[in-house]
Formats: structure tokens, sequence, C-alpha cells
């Protein structure tokens, strides 16, 4: 059996001196997935299936009506989607936060395209959102801004929403 030099036992034990020092370094500034604990998640996050509204401000006529998935992310970001026809718009992202006693408002944004598939402009919702007592259920207003390409509002309207917790 070959010997193994001992410039070679030297530099092994140099290497694993050094990498036992370096994980107990690691470990002792906590380091671990272990050593902390993340904050508790807002009750508002996770998927919410919704029933919008959306109606003329003066008159309060109906327009139309939808349904709607938002997406509450921890950190206070959303991703949201509708049944409107995809060609007509882009995905919706935007932000949400909570307010006291179980308000959030919840702001998206997204493209919006003219039939020949260029863009129209945009389109931004303010959400103002009401949480249930028991966590599952969501409603509130909301008021929209329609803006052409050059972000000159061209139209403005109100509606509601309604909608319940997505379990998985």
């Amino acid at each position: 059996m070959p010997s193994i030099p001992t410039r070679s036992l030297k530099t092994i034990s140099l290497i694993s001196v050094t990498a036992a020092a370096t994980s107990l370094l690691i470990q002792a500034c906590g380091g671990s997935a272990q050593a902390g604990s993340a904050p508790a998640p807002d009750p508002i996050q996770g998927t919410w299936s919704s029933a919008v509204t959306i109606k003329d401000c003066t008159s309060g006529a109906v327009l139309k009506q939808f349904g709607g998935t938002s997406l509450f992310h921890y950190g206070g970001t959303l991703s949201a989607d509708n049944t409107m026809p995809v060609p007509s718009r882009g995905a919706a992202f935007g932000v949400w936060q909570a307010g006291s006693g179980g308000q959030y408002t919840a702001d998206i944004w997204f493209y919006r395209f003219n039939a020949d598939g260029t863009v129209a402009g945009t389109q931004k919702v303010e959400r103002t959102l009401t949480l249930s007592a028991d966590g599952n259920a969501l409603n509130g207003p909301l008021t929209l801004q329609v803006l052409d390409s050059t972000g000159t509002v061209v139209q403005r309207g109100c509606g509601t929403e309604v909608s319940t917790r997505v379990t998985f």
C-alpha cells in the first residue's frame, strides 16, 4: 500500500480545520436556517377569487362584471388576473399595504392593447379592502383610471369587489 506524503497530510488537516472553523463562525453569526424565525404571515397573504362589478361613477349603472384572482405575496407585492380576454390586456402587478382594523389598500397596474396588438395604454386600479373577522373574505370599493399611450387619463371608473380565499 502506498504511503501518503507528510506534506499532503498537513494540507488535508489544514483544509479540514479551516472548514470546521468557518462552519462554527457561520453558526455563531446566525448563518443557520434555524437561527432565526420568519415573521408571521399577514392574514391577506395568499390567493383570492373575486367577483368584480364595474359601474358608472355618476349613475351607478353596472357596466360590466367579471371574475378575478389576486395573489398577495409576502412583503407587499401582488399579482392579479381576471376573466377578461387576454388579447386586450396584459398581466397585472401591484402592491398592497395593511392599514388598521383589517383594512388594506391594493393597487395594480397593467398594459391595455388595441385589437391589432399595439399598446393602447395602461390601466391603474386602486382597491380599498376590508378583511373579514375569520380571514376568509375581502370586499370593498375600487376606482380605476384608463390611460392612453401618452399617460393621459381618458376614462375613470368605479366598482366593487367581493373576494373569498382560495384554499388548496
